[in-house]
């Protein structure tokens, strides 16, 4: 029962994660009758400084609606599974300290969420709720992995491969924030062709940034480089994780994780190529979310099974010892 719990609030994270995607980029005009001039339109409307007597924005639209409905059902699956996880914890010989991160996890969300729309620029909003979805989506793939049956294969090599997978993870994480901040930005469009941005492989960029312009419309160069840095950031990710992929299947009962990580990614870098040279189609733009969602997974998943392995090479060493 606990488990099921725990799956079904990893499958709402995950589809609450994607539809926010599906709801920001829809706010954003993806798909409007005048596409794409109305992407544009948008991002000036909310890179305007708020003045003193301005109307608080608010998130009337099915989707948002629909996105806070999901919302409340995954804070009360979260409350469930702390319940029961402290209820039961000399049962699961766990600690419960990640079901209790979880519910305080949710409880800022949704502070966040109902305060945040009315004070907050989106530069700001976008970045946080992104995080806020991964961080839920990691904790319970992270506990719903603890509490499924335990790995039976021991890889001798897997200790070679802990700090490995860990600096993938990261640098998933790292592209993925940077992602977000080019969606709060309006920079998606900053870029025009590919391989090459603006018809150069170095286009004009300021990467300058200054407190006393918070919240004021960015330039084209500074988009430019929000949207470049994206790219490279791409490109570090492609090549480190192919290559892990590809030296991991070396380790024993690591061949299937390995491959489903490789294809993740091919499929996860041809739609990021696919939203530059459709110009961002609504479709494409949410598999990128999607697709990044399910590599953060894999990528879990094979932080969670090198860290099993080391640790039952480690308990049969010292049992043999």
């Amino acid at each position: 029962m606990y488990l099921r719990l725990v799956l079904l609030a990893c499958l709402l994270a995950f589809i609450a994660v994607v539809f926010s995607a599906y709801a920001r980029l829809s706010d954003a005009g993806l798909g409007c009758a005048n596409w794409p001039a109305c992407y544009e339109e948008n991002a000036l409307k909310l890179r305007q400084v708020r003045s003193a007597d301005s109307v608080l924005r608010t998130h009337d639209s099915w989707q948002w609606k629909l996105q806070n409905q999901v919302g409340l059902l995954m804070g009360i699956l979260s409350i469930a599974i702390c319940a029961i996880a402290w209820r039961k914890r000399v049962e699961f010989r766990l600690s419960p300290l990640l079901p209790t991160l979880l519910v305080g996890l949710i409880v800022f969300l949704a502070v966040f969420g109902m305060t945040a729309f009315s004070y907050l620029p989106r530069s700001i909003i976008v970045p946080v709720h992104f995080a806020g979805g991964m961080a839920l989506l990691i904790l319970l793939t992270w506990i719903a992995l603890r509490h499924m049956s335990p790995f039976s294969v021991v890889g001798n090599n897997a200790r070679n491969w802990r700090n490995a997978s860990r600096l993938g993870l990261v640098l998933l994480l790292i592209q993925i924030m940077l992602g977000s901040w080019v969606s709060a930005n309006f920079a998606a469009l900053a870029c025009t062709g590919f391989p090459l941005c603006n018809g150069a492989l170095l286009p004009a960029m300021d990467f300058s940034y200054s407190l006393e312009r918070f919240g004021l419309p960015l330039s084209a160069e500074k988009l430019t480089a929000i949207h470049w840095m994206h790219r490279v950031g791409a490109l570090l990710v492609f090549c480190y994780l192919s290559w892990l992929s590809l030296r991991i299947r070396d380790v024993e009962g690591m061949r299937t994780i390995a491959g489903i990580m490789l294809a993740l990614l091919v499929l996860q870098t041809a739609l990021g190529i696919a939203n530059v040279l459709l110009d961002l189609s609504l479709v494409s733009a949410v598999l990128h979310n999607a697709f990044a969602m399910l590599l953060l997974v894999i990528l879990v998943l094979l932080n969670f099974r090198v860290q099993t392995m080391v640790t039952s090479s480690s308990n049969l060493s010292k049992i043999s010892s």
